[in-house]
């Protein structure tokens, strides 16, 4: 509560963390004390989860890789060209070019 009464309006809490200790308060009230201590440990871990995603948000912010830093060796036995996957698939492009031969008759 004194925190809202902070001379310097920068450390004062917003909307949404005014929202969480009313929540908090509710929930002290309704639950028991083994419930509200569960419910506690439950919201610590969220929380700790958001802040480590925010910290490693502002550190990809602070630290952009460049593609030259993230420079990768293709494997020499690599292939990046269309091949059938096995057997089966081979008559699949004679297959494909019937149908699109009658849907050009439809159009």
């Amino acid at each position: 509560m004194k925190t809202c009464w902070d001379s310097n309006p920068n450390n004062r809490p917003n909307a949404v963390k005014i929202e969480e200790f009313i929540w908090l308060f509710h929930y002290l009230l309704i639950l028991s004390a083994s419930e509200f201590k569960f419910f506690m440990k439950k919201e610590h871990h969220h929380y700790e989860i958001e802040k480590q995603f925010k910290e490693a948000e502002e550190y990809s912010k602070e630290n952009p890789l460049s593609i030259k830093d993230i420079q990768s060796t293709t494997h020499p036995q690599a292939i990046y060209t269309s091949r059938l996957l096995n057997s089966f698939t081979k008559d699949l492009h004679s297959e494909c070019s019937e149908c699109s031969e009658c849907l050009d008759c439809e159009i």
